[in-house]
């Protein structure tokens, strides 16, 4: 599949494994495909004409903690958080095609690519939303996921994509989660998963209609009482980051944790098109708060002290 599908990648594994020196076959468990078993989530997405907004909600002990601007030979350039080194869960490349992943099911599982790679792929190899498309369909999938793609011509599109069945559904504004809105992919859903994705909608499409500035989209998706930002860090998962994307501009805005815009040193504004021309970023750590100003989480958790015998009041 890497020799047909992502070859630069396949050599990007090669140079892992030699630096670390760990056999190939490895360095493509490890790093290359994560035993089709990613632990990623991704839930809300929104896109307007120039405007890309998502929150990337999973477990904070998954989280990779890490954003890449990478310039390869053989690939577009690209911005983007990753995951076991090569994945990507959301990125804008030099073309300015922004993509986001959104698990719909974790089970079953096929032999296939995992969803991180596949989002790494896309920045690799399109420069528009219809070339992203066409790849999507081409691609072998190992899970079922959604991704959400808008380019610098303002085409916005969200790929409905699972083993053996691909579908794509477009308009002037659209917003996506974490079920299948397509009629023939539909039937896959988790009926619990998708009840609690089709509820968190409503929002997302209020924002996408109304064609939030850049900035705006940020404020909406990142403050921390948002109905788009989630609080459960210690359950099932809290939003770890926000992107907001102009791919016009080539201009992304990324913030950790919640409320990043309160304090602009906690949010990172990249001009992608400088960075490519050689100008650094002017950080190379990004800090923030897990659950915002309203329900601030430490992170690792404090372990409660186990304590012998009865329990004793005053």
């Amino acid at each position: 599949m890497f020799a047909k599908f992502a070859p630069v990648l396949w050599e990007e594994l090669a140079g892992l494994a030699d630096e670390l020196g760990i056999p190939m076959d490895q360095a493509a468990f490890r790093f290359g495909n994560d035993g089709m078993r990613p632990p990623i989530g991704g839930c809300s997405a929104t896109m307007t004409a120039g405007v890309y907004g998502r929150n990337y909600d999973f477990r904070p002990r998954y989280y990779g903690a890490q954003f890449v601007l990478l310039q390869a030979s053989g690939s577009y350039a690209s911005v983007g958080s990753s995951h076991q080194l090569t994945g990507r869960l959301d990125g804008m490349n030099e073309h300015g095609l922004t993509i986001g992943l959104h698990q719909v099911k974790q089970s079953p599982r096929f032999p296939g690519l995992s969803a991180d790679l596949i989002v790494r792929i896309v920045l690799d190899q399109c420069s528009t939303t219809a070339d992203a498309v066409e790849k999507l369909r081409q691609l072998p999938h190992a899970m079922q996921y959604n991704y959400s793609l808008l380019d610098a011509g303002g085409v916005a599109s969200v790929v409905e994509a699972g083993p053996g069945a691909v579908a794509a559904r477009s308009g002037a504004w659209l917003a996506c989660t974490n079920h299948f809105q397509s009629a023939l992919l539909r039937p896959l859903n988790d009926r619990r998963r998708a009840a609690h994705s089709q509820q968190r909608l409503p929002p997302l499409e209020a924002w996408a209609s109304a064609g939030l500035r850049a900035e705006q989209m940020f404020a909406a998706l990142n403050r921390s009482t948002s109905p788009a930002f989630f609080h459960g860090y210690l359950r099932g998962g809290g939003t770890l980051h926000t992107i907001v994307g102009e791919p016009a501009k080539r201009r992304l805005l990324i913030g950790i944790g919640g409320d990043a815009a309160a304090l602009e040193e906690d949010m990172l504004d990249i001009s992608f098109d400088r960075w490519i021309e050689g100008e650094d970023l002017p950080v190379s750590h990004l800090g923030g708060q897990l659950g915002g100003m309203s329900k601030p989480v430490e992170w690792p958790p404090r372990r409660r002290k186990k304590t012998a015998g009865k329990s004793r009041f005053n």
